[in-house]
């Protein structure tokens, strides 16, 4: 949203008009937001387990190592709706959609993935949450570790780079060519 922001008060043009690229400024974007969104995860942890006594069951690396994934995934998510969408308010609604529905109704939080039409069942497999839901679970309730949920950092780190392409390749046409 901070970028659709910069973009709908045309500060962005100072960025187009700069030395720097486009992938330094979107890598830039990503890092600071995915540092901000581990302190958020820790805080949301310590609560876990000071107030609510939730213990991790088995190795705890593959939650870590998922969460990096996920974080980096979710905020380069972000900056490719605030890099193609220069108002707020349909970023907003578009990270609504893509986001939050999306994650709600597809992760198979609600409803199992194996019992949904194939159609939505295929589209599942590019919503970030439902990966991360299958290590949550498994970090809390099986413990089976890295066995169990090899694939999801992969798939993660795959949508997290075609996420950060597109935003890249809509950053780098509108950049001044020097």
């Amino acid at each position: 949203l901070a970028m659709s922001r910069e973009g709908e008060l045309k500060t962005i043009l100072q960025v187009y008009v700069s030395s720097i690229s486009a992938f330094e400024y979107l890598a830039g974007k990503v890092i600071a937001y995915t540092i901000v969104a581990w302190g958020e995860w820790i805080s949301g942890m310590i609560v876990l387990y000071l107030i609510f006594g939730l213990r991790l069951t088995g190795d705890p690396t593959p939650l870590l190592v998922t969460t990096f994934f996920y974080l980096f995934c979710t905020t380069c998510f972000g900056v490719m709706l605030g890099a193609a969408i220069p108002n707020q308010a349909a970023a907003i609604q578009a990270a609504q959609l893509g986001g939050f529905l999306a994650s709600f109704l597809l992760a198979g939080y609600l409803f199992p993935v194996e019992n949904m039409p194939v159609v939505l069942r295929f589209l599942s497999y590019f919503v970030p949450m439902r990966y991360y839901l299958e290590v949550i679970r498994d970090a809390f309730l099986r413990g089976a570790g890295w066995a169990s949920v090899w694939y999801a950092p992969i798939a993660l780190g795959l949508i997290s780079a075609a996420l950060f392409w597109r935003a890249w390749s809509v950053m780098k046409d509108m950049q001044v060519k020097a």
